[in-house]
């Protein structure tokens, strides 16, 4: 199970760097598949979560990545 307050925190940053509505950003959704994210979005990913959770994390260039896979991620 994920945790619901670290989805609700990545949740507008997703939308925004997706540039989609916050409705469309799931457990499920595949970053890679479904968002179409490339490496510079990882990147920016990984430095928000760096700045709003003070955890460095290493993200993958490619996928399957799913957002339930980031938020166990920022959790660590």
């Amino acid at each position: 199970m994920f945790n619901i307050g670290v989805f609700s925190r990545l949740k507008p940053f997703l939308a925004e760097i997706f540039d989609v509505d916050e409705s469309e950003i799931k457990p499920d959704t595949d970053l890679f598949a479904d968002l179409f994210a490339d490496e510079y979005d990882m990147l920016e990913i990984a430095m928000i979560i760096e700045e709003e959770f003070d955890k460095k994390i290493t993200l993958p260039k490619k996928g399957p990545y799913t957002v339930e896979k980031l938020i166990a991620a920022a959790e660590k």
